[in-house]
């Protein structure tokens, strides 16, 4: 027995500690700090779910902050911050927070409501703020009453409790304002309630529960996999449909952190047409999808329109109009090799969102690199504005080339090398305008890695001149900079490209270089050795520029020979001479590429001049555009694509409840003013005394304003009235 009883002993502490350590936990669950605490959590994390791109491709993420902060950030969820575990958590803490509030707070705050406070003692009376003190003609029997009447008047609920010594009459106006705070709680709760549903918790469950398994895009290629389809009584999803004109769809898409789900839905989806309107910026103004809604359980089929603000809500699934997209707009190309003395072109077709595998083309692609493997059309545009310039001067000098103008020739420098650059002068005075079609395209090559080309359709008109532009990035996180390529006397780019071709020639360079000292200094017999000098020296400047070693090409070939080669002190001197034999030698190239296509000689003007050199600057630019072959667009037949949101949000009319808690809760709080006074009356020798005070929960303006205007009518009405106290808050 001795032993037992030390045990009972021994363990009541513990028992003890336990509990207590349990209503302290408890205590600091349901405390407003730690409330407050969540609240802001939750806060914070919206903010970046707001300013942070949710379920964008994991690459988009890689471009913004890198791939060792990309990293970083990726475990902690921000990239899907409201389905991420710990904001789950947090607001699941929120919910049990606020709920042990209410659960403790709420049975104090009504029984508070119905309280009177009639039992207020005389002493108590006096150490209020806010007191009158006065004497009536009334007896002490028939004062209360009067009391009473006055006061349900001003719409007060009143109480007596009558005393040996005296009646206390207690009133209370405004007590729905406790409602405010329970309400205003409980819509904390609601409100989180109905995320809770809405977010990725009940597809967890739900995928969990039937055993499902996400899969990647290869696979659904192959067919949709059964172990990877939601079916439509799925409780809460938000999906995605990408769909072309004139297609059907009854499956949407679920992306997760493992891959891909389709979600089958309640009806099938038709887009019968998409409709898009823009502004003069080239930014949408309006998109709109036509389509019809078929209905498999009922046979029934309806028409509707969906817009941005204006979804389409049949059978519980709310379809909003998210983007818009390429749904597979067929295109013809021109393919034409950037190497090689060979001029030719080859045809390409294919659908955008596809590709086409280069090595299959056979004796098209003779003479191209093999390392070119494939091609990827990612993107077609049939309205591309843009901001050119108001006037095109056609000038162009040694800051166009250090800018990175591609379309800029000046007297070269040593250390400046032709770069590509962006289609438009930063400092031009422009205006938007609509430069036609455009298509976007990847070259990828044995070890899969690409570069991304962005090329226009039609010619545009730059600084004077028209230019065929052919953009060239190699991240996605970089901009385009774009090729200018000038057009020949008919706008198209075979004049360009006949110069090219005709530059790789041995032949062609030889003779051009002849025919430029011939025509410099004579065909006498005084001069031939000087002819045959400058002649030696075009043609070497024609191969650096050519890049016939391997090497680098263009101007940059030429910079590199002279800063290894001339003494730094006549180096300016040099480039200008080797710039006057370039140009002079580039210019007979281009008339024997003419002599060469059975075409007549160039008249030398300046809309020839301003050609050569143009087409000079583009060549030098061919070796930073990394491309054996560009494809130039030449037909197309555009399949316009919508893309559409499906929500199945349960939990959507309960978040409505819960801000409409929140809206009454705020509207009591702060519009109804809780009061309560109080009239001490007791027996005078002339009728009766009354001792009156007034409090309230919150001080304010209409609290005072009212207080000054009992005080106004009991001293209207008293035989003997005292200064209030309490005037001023």
């Amino acid at each position: 027995m001795s032993s037992s009883g030390d045990i009972a002993n021994n363990t009541s502490p513990q028992r003890r500690g336990r509990q207590t350590a349990l209503a302290n936990w408890l205590e600091l669950l349901g405390s407003m700090r730690f409330a407050i605490s969540l609240l802001t959590l939750i806060c914070i994390a919206s903010a970046i779910g707001t300013v942070v791109g949710q379920s964008d491709p994991w690459v988009n993420y890689v471009n913004q902050f890198g791939p060792f902060w990309a990293s970083f950030f990726e475990p902690m969820g921000l990239f899907r911050i409201y389905n991420a575990p710990w904001f789950i958590a947090v607001m699941a803490f929120l919910v049990v927070s606020t709920s042990l509030c209410v659960y403790r707070n709420t049975p104090k705050m009504i029984k508070e409501m119905r309280v009177y406070r009639e039992n207020l003692r005389e002493g108590s009376l006096k150490a209020f703020a806010h007191r009158w003190e006065g004497r009536f003609n009334e007896k002490p029997d028939v004062l209360p009453g009067i009391v009473t009447e006055w006061l349900e008047h001003k719409g007060f609920k009143v109480k007596q409790s009558v005393r040996e010594n005296g009646t206390m009459v207690a009133a209370k106006a405004g007590s729905a304002n406790r409602f405010g705070y329970i309400a205003a709680h409980l819509s904390i709760i609601v409100i989180c309630v109905g995320g809770l549903l809405d977010s990725g918790v009940p597809l967890q469950v739900a995928v969990w529960a039937t055993g499902k398994t996400p899969v990647t895009g290869a696979e659904i290629s192959q067919g949709i996999p059964e172990k990877a389809r939601l079916g439509e009584s799925n409780p809460s999803y938000r999906a995605n449909l990408l769909l072309p004109e004139g297609e059907t769809s009854r499956v949407a898409v679920l992306n997760t952190d493992d891959g891909l789900l389709i979600q089958d839905l309640p009806f099938e989806l038709t887009l019968k047409e998409f409709r898009i309107d823009f502004y003069s910026t080239g930014m949408p103004k309006l998109f709109a999808s036509d389509v019809v809604v078929f209905d498999p359980e009922t046979q029934e089929r309806f028409e509707a329109t969906i817009e941005v603000n204006k979804p389409l809500i049949y059978k519980g699934v709310t379809v909003y109009q998210s983007s818009f997209d390429d749904g597979g707009t067929k295109i013809q190309l021109k393919g034409i090799p950037l190497t090689g003395e060979r001029d030719y072109r080859f045809d390409l077709d294919g659908v955008v969102g596809g590709g086409r595998d280069l090595s299959q083309l056979g004796e098209k692609m003779n003479g191209l690199p093999a390392e070119v493997l494939k091609v990827e059309f990612t993107a077609f545009k049939s309205i591309n504005v843009e901001a050119l310039p108001v006037e095109n001067s056609g000038s162009v000098g040694v800051d166009d080339l250090a800018l990175g103008n591609a379309n800029a020739l000046s007297p070269f420098e040593t250390n400046l090398a032709s770069v590509l650059g962006p289609g438009v002068k930063e400092d031009a005075k422009t205006k938007f305008t609509n430069i036609g079609p455009a298509i976007t395209y990847k070259l990828r090559d044995e070890s899969g890695q690409a570069r991304e080309f962005h090329n226009y359709m039609l010619p545009i008109n730059l600084d004077g001149g028209r230019y065929y532009l052919a953009g060239v990035r190699d991240t996605p996180a970089d901009g385009f900079k774009y090729l200018r390529i000038p057009v020949d006397d008919n706008g198209q780019l075979d004049g360009f490209m006949r110069f090219r071709a005709a530059l790789q020639s041995d032949d062609i360079r030889r003779a051009a270089a002849q025919q430029f000292a011939l025509q410099a200094f004579g065909d006498r017999a005084d001069s031939a050795q000087l002819v045959a000098s400058v002649s030696d020296s075009a043609r070497r400047a024609l191969e650096r520029f050519a890049g016939v070693d391997g090497g680098i090409s263009g101007l940059p070939a030429i910079a590199q020979f002279i800063e290894s080669t001339v003494p730094e002190g006549e180096r300016e001197k040099a480039s200008d001479v080797i710039i006057r034999l370039l140009q002079g030698a580039m210019w007979e190239v281009y008339q024997l590429s003419r002599t060469t296509a059975n075409l007549a000689p160039a008249v030398p003007d300046e809309v020839h001049g301003r050609f050569v050199q143009d087409a000079q600057i583009a060549l030098s630019d061919l070796s930073l555009y990394g491309a054996p072959v560009m494809f130039q667009l030449d037909q197309f037949d555009e399949v316009k694509a919508s893309v559409f949101q499906l929500a199945k949000a349960p939990g959507q009319w309960i978040v409505y409840l819960g801000c409409l808690f929140l809206c009454i809760g705020v509207f009591s709080m702060f519009y109804i003013r809780e009061r309560r006074a109080f009239f001490w009356v007791t027996r005078d020798a002339e009728g009766s005394r009354v001792m009156m005070g007034m409090s309230t929960t919150r001080k304010t303006m209409d609290f005072e304003k009212e207080y000054e205007q009992f005080v106004s009518e009991l001293n209207s009405r008293a035989t003997t009235k005292a200064a209030p106290a309490g005037d001023a808050v």
